[in-house]
């Protein structure tokens, strides 16, 4: 099978994305998309189409569940092709493209070899991830050979894994061997034992028993009776400990009270009084400071203010001089530059006047306005002279190009009439035609011939291999086989049969513990003596009633008194117990009860699991009677579910088998009529054509002929095309010729006419002209750039007077004195008498800002000095005092008197936290009535008392416990009815884990033999192909592999060969040994394929750990297996697409990118 086109339709991220895969026909198919770009989501795509959407995907997040769509194009083999496209659902996800009808899973299952999703996924499917684990499992394993070969023929990585799991478990339910019970099954054994053991042990007579039941009633009422006394006299205790913790502090309580009566006058003051006495005098201390010395800094500043004198008239032109000091550099500059501007002006008049000479003798400067062109002018000069090299140059190419189109014209005819004639090819092409529509008839027959072939072998050996039944296959396709769903029904049936006989079972066991439990507590009771019943006061008083009416029909004989006398007594006794019994009467009642109920529920439980078994017993002959048309003894539901899926896959295979027959014959036939056709065509042909028998070798002859004849007439249209486009190019050459010397003749008149104003001749060339232009243009600049010198000469004169007369009419305002020196030195002086001025007003307005400040300090000092007067005088009054010294005498007695008063309180609380709930009143009165002398005597006298009590009620508790434990032992029928529970639980534990230790002890015996068998089997080839692959990816490095023993291991392991040494796996790098499961698995693989139809080969990043070498190998390697099948390698890594556009051919690779 081959996958054509894979389209994501709406898929993960993908929306109407599509993968075309049909060229090349047999090539590697690199695929590669960047992270996130949907690799994984494509690789899952493929899976999902060929076997179903999962119910629970994460691929839904951009699409619906239900808008899920993957379409497919699949062709075999043999050329059949399916198009298709899953959806997500339970049933008839396949879609028919084409009619849009559900599509038969039958049908489709043919093109996958009836593979199922996980064969296909472990065996053609792989990442580097698996092959990491497969390289760890050679690793692990030690590379043993039936492990490895296994391993990669079924795709399993984990096999040497799996086997240490199936090991460890059966070890962990049962060893022999063990010494220890940690293995279950051994538990559940010890355990059954000594459950035996204790059931043989649990006996004891009943009047030991009552004897020490009344030991244990007795030990109890003692027991109360000292707990009584502990109680009464650690109440006692506890009542003389809180007077003695107390008494301090009541003493200490009355010695404060006497000392807050002594301090009745002194008159309490806010506490903070002192902080804030002393806050107070330091903020008067400073409010004086600062009255003082704001008063001294105002007299200085005042008469500094007084000193400072400044010039009014100067300041108001301050402006007006700075303008004068800015200007004052550039008039001095203009002054040093005015005799170099004169100078440079003379000279550019020099120079135009001597380049004016040179092109024009009979003009000088002042005439040169009349050689001046105007813009229109000069621009049509431009472009006249820049159009003449121009005209000549196509002049001289047009000519050149009319002789070489002449030469060729003349060629072209010799050639056409050299070419031959083509005969009609009409009937070839058709038969060519039909050929190739046939497609590769010889392949498909041969692929045809090989797959009956295979399908033979193969429905043969399945045939052989099925098993409960014997026959051919025509016998097979008739015989009337049970549905699954009949043989699921039957699954769940026994499975439910199984279930309900567990749950009676346990309900059973269960009936009968409660039933000897009920048994063993009516036999304790009788052991106390036996319990009364109504019954037995019932016949008592039956049996005085009948004595009794006896004596009154007269029968009053001396032994018939005897008798009533002594059934009156015995009626009178059993009522008295009755009243008297009461508890142990209702309790032996109810234990009647209870064992009469679940005698019944034991009878009950009984009916039921004989019903079971019924059922069970009916299933099993239904079961018989299903299989019974077909001539088969079944198995399990299990198993004939297994054997129906077989047989169903041999039926297929069988169809398979009719259908590639049937398709083979059609085949044949259709190949005879066309290498006829093609025959006779090919003998008309005029050219000689070679007899042949082959249908290739005729549709190559056909294809060449066709080419040839194709080739020739192309040959005679070239040429006549060539020889009419020549003739054209010749006639457009020729007006083209003619139209290029009239543009000549009129660009010479125009240039006469334009060279006029310039007063030149009209044979001045272009070059000459130019040449004029250029210099008549340098003398017009330098003209210009005398009159620009002339107006600077001017504009500096004038700037030069306006700042003289300036300079002298402030001066003559501020300073005549200084009228006698020059302008610069005068603009010097204001300036620096102008700055002083700026800096006493400056100092002048500074030092008034200070002065506003110290009044204001003075003003807030003298404030503050009269707030803290007013606050010492509210502390004297609180004092009731007038200075300081009295005012900290009141403060120290007040402090005093706080803190006795806070003791006291403090005290009291202390009290009341010991005193245990007792007012200070009551804890007063109780120390008064205790004589403190005596008090240690009486605690410790209670103490020794207490540990007395408490060594008595200890040892009444050990003695009771010991009666509670022998007691128990002695209730032997609950010791041995419990025993045997835990016996009867164990064996049923016993046979559970017995049998899962028989299926995991047997599933790794088979696996192992199965190990073996495909060892026995594959060996040969297998290590053959796995050795020259091995050798390819290595490099040369290891010369192939070959099986082996390494120290003492009994088991075969492959070994790498290298330089004629056997190197173990455990030897090799991590890459090597990835390498060698990789050639395992591609040796798999194409074991595979030479038995089965091709299947894809899809492999994800897989060259990870490969150096570029080895991975281009690799790659070398994949693109030769594509001749097998196709092969689908995707990865993120951009580098591996240039290294396999550089190791694999053109023809054969094909890169496909995702997400744009």
């Amino acid at each position: 099978m081959k996958l054509l086109t894979l389209e994501l339709t709406a898929f993960g991220l993908f929306t109407n994305a599509t993968l075309d895969f049909t060229a090349p026909e047999q090539g590697l198919h690199l695929i590669y998309g960047a992270n996130e770009a949907g690799k994984s989501t494509t690789r899952r795509a493929i899976n999902h189409f060929l076997f179903g959407i999962p119910e629970r995907t994460n691929d839904a997040f951009l699409h619906n569940n239900d808008q899920l769509r993957i379409g497919a194009r699949l062709s075999k083999e043999n050329g059949q092709i399916i198009e298709a496209f899953r959806r997500k659902g339970r049933k008839n996800t396949l879609i028919n493209t084409r009619h849009n009808t559900p599509l038969d899973e039958t049908e489709f299952h043919s093109f996958l070899n009836a593979i199922t999703e996980s064969r296909f996924s472990t065996l053609f499917c792989f990442d580097h991830e698996q092959l990491r684990q497969g390289g760890d499992a050679l690793l692990n394993s030690g590379g043993e050979v039936g492990e490895s070969l296994f391993s990669a023929g079924t795709g399993n990585a984990q096999l040497h894994k799996l086997l240490l799991e199936l090991d460890k478990e059966a070890t962990d339910l049962f060893n022999p061997r063990a010494r220890s019970d940690k293995p279950k099954l051994n538990q559940s054994i010890r355990i059954y034992k000594e459950a035996s053991k204790r059931i043989k042990d649990c006996s004891l007579s009943a009047s030991r028993w009552v004897e020490q039941a009344r030991a244990l009633d007795a030990a109890r009422e003692q027991h109360q009776h000292v707990t009584q006394q502990l109680r009464q006299l650690q109440k006692e205790q506890q009542h003389l400990t809180r007077i003695q913790r107390t008494l301090p502090l009541l003493k200490r309580q009355k010695i404060l009270k006497d000392t807050l009566t002594q301090l009745a006058h002194v008159i309490l003051i806010p506490a903070d009084s002192q902080a804030r006495r002393l806050q107070i005098l330091a903020n008067l201390n400073t409010a004086q400071a600062q009255e003082q010395q704001a008063h001294c800094n105002i007299q200085e500043l005042q008469q500094t203010l007084a000193q400072l004198s400044i010039p009014q008239l100067l300041l108001a032109e301050k402006n007006t001089l700075h303008n004068l000091v800015e200007r004052s550099g550039s008039h001095q500059k203009a002054a040093r530059d005015l005799p170099g501007v004169r100078t440079e002006m003379r000279t550019v008049q020099n120079d135009a006047e001597v380049q004016l000479r040179l092109i024009y003798p009979q003009f000088n400067l002042t005439e040169v306005s009349q050689l001046q062109l105007t813009q229109l002018q000069r621009n049509q000069l431009e472009r006249l002279a820049n159009e003449q090299p121009v005209l000549l140059e196509k002049q001289v190419n047009l000519q050149e190009r009319l002789n070489k189109i002449n030469q060729q014209l003349k060629q072209q005819q010799q050639i056409l009439a050299q070419l031959p004639t083509i005969p009609p090819l009409e009937a070839l092409k058709a038969a060519l035609t039909h050929a190739l529509k046939q497609g590769d008839l010889e392949q498909q027959m041969n692929k045809a011939e090989k797959t009956v072939k295979l399908l033979k072998q193969e429905t043969d050996i399945a045939l052989k291999q099925l098993g409960l039944w014997t026959g051919t296959l025509d016998e097979l396709d008739q015989l009337a086989l049970p549905a699954a769903e009949r043989i699921e029904q039957f699954d769940q049936r026994f499975k439910e049969l199984e279930t309900d006989q567990r749950r009676i079972k346990e309900r059973l066991l269960e009936a009968r513990r409660r039933a000897a439990e009920a048994e063993q507590k009516l036999e304790a009771l009788n052991y106390a003596g036996a319990v009364p019943t109504e019954d037995d006061l019932h016949h008592a008083r039956t049996l005085r009633n009948q004595q009794w009416q006896g004596i009154k029909q007269g029968a009053n004989t001396p032994e018939l008194q005897q008798q009533f006398e002594a059934a009156l007594l015995q009626a009178d006794e059993i009522a008295d117990r009755l009243r008297r019994e009461a508890h142990r009467v209702a309790e032996y009642a109810n234990l009647l009860a209870e064992r009469h109920s679940t005698q019944q529920e034991h009878e009950q439980h009984i009916k039921k699991w004989y019903a079971a078994n019924d059922l069970a017993h009916q299933a099993q002959r239904d079961w018989l009677m299903c299989w019974e048309a077909t001539g088969i003894l079944p198995g399990s539901p299990a198993e004939m579910r297994a054997w129906l899926t077989r047989c169903l896959h041999l039926r297929q295979l069988s169809t398979q088998l009719r259908e590639q027959q049937h398709i083979f014959t059609i085949q044949q036939q259709l190949m005879q009529k066309t290498c006829g056709e093609l025959t006779h065509v090919l003998g008309h042909l005029p050219h000689r054509v070679i007899p042949l028998t082959r249908l290739s070798d005729l549709v190559e002859q056909a294809r060449s002929s066709v080419d040839y004849y194709a080739t020739l007439q192309r040959q005679h249209d070239d040429t006549h095309r060539q020889i009419n486009t020549l003739h054209n190019e010749q006639q457009n050459l020729e007006t083209a010729c003619q139209q290029i010397g009239e543009a000549l003749n009129d660009w010479q008149r125009q240039w006469t006419q334009a060279l006029i104003p310039l007063h030149l001749a009209s044979n001045t060339d272009v070059a000459g002209v130019r040449s004029v232009l250029n210099i008549l243009d340098q003398v017009m600049h330098k003209i210009e750039r005398i009159h620009g010198l002339r107006r600077r000469i001017e504009r500096m004169e004038e700037d030069a007077n306006v700042f003289r007369a300036d300079v002298v009419r402030l001066t003559t305002q501020l300073a005549p004195e200084l009228l006698d020196l020059p302008v610069e030195n005068i603009v010097v002086h204001l300036s620096e008498r102008l700055s002083a001025a700026e800096r006493d007003a400056t100092r002048q307005e500074q030092l008034q800002q200070r002065l506003e400040k110290e009044q204001r300090t003075f003003t807030q000092a003298q404030t503050q000095l009269q707030q803290a007067q007013a606050q010492l005088q509210v502390l004297f009054q609180q004092a009731c005092c007038d200075n300081v010294n009295d005012l900290e005498l009141a403060e120290q007695k007040s402090a005093h008197k706080y803190q006795v008063q806070k003791e006291l309180l403090e005290l009291e609380q202390q009290l009341l936290e010991q005193g245990e709930g007792l007012s200070l009143l009551e804890l007063a009165e109780a120390a008064n009535e205790i004589d403190p002398d005596q008090l240690p005597d009486q605690i410790q006298q209670n103490q020794n008392t207490l540990q007395q009590l408490e060594q008595t009620r200890s040892e009444l508790d050990q003695k009771i416990g010991e009666l509670k434990t022998l007691l128990g032992q002695m209730d032997g029928n609950a010791e041995a009815a419990k025993a045997a529970d835990e016996a009867q639980f164990a064996l049923a534990e016993m046979q559970t884990l017995s049998e899962r230790y028989m299926q995991i002890h047997l599933a790794a015996t088979v696996l192992r033999k199965s190990m073996d068998r495909y060892r026995e089997q594959h060996q040969e080839p297998l290590l053959q192909r796995t050795s020259a692959l091995f050798s390819r990816l290595t490099l040369g490095r290891y010369q192939g592999v070959c099986s082996g023993f390494v120290g003492n291991n009994p088991q075969a392991v492959l070994l790498g060969m290298r330089d004629r040494a056997e190197i173990a796996t455990h030897a090799m790098s991590e890459g090597t040994r990835d390498q060698l499961y990789l050639a395992l698995r591609l040796a798999s693989v194409s074991h595979y394929l030479a038995e089965h139809e091709p299947l894809p080969l899809v492999l994800d990043d897989i060259l990870i750990n490969f150096d570029d070498d080895r991975a281009a190998v690799t790659l070398q390697i994949l693109a030769e297996f594509a001749q097998q099948t196709q092969v689908l390698f995707f990865t993120h890594h951009q580098h591996l697409i240039s290294l396999a556009q550089s190791v694999v051919k053109q023809n054969v690779l094909k890169v496909h990118y995702l997400g744009g």
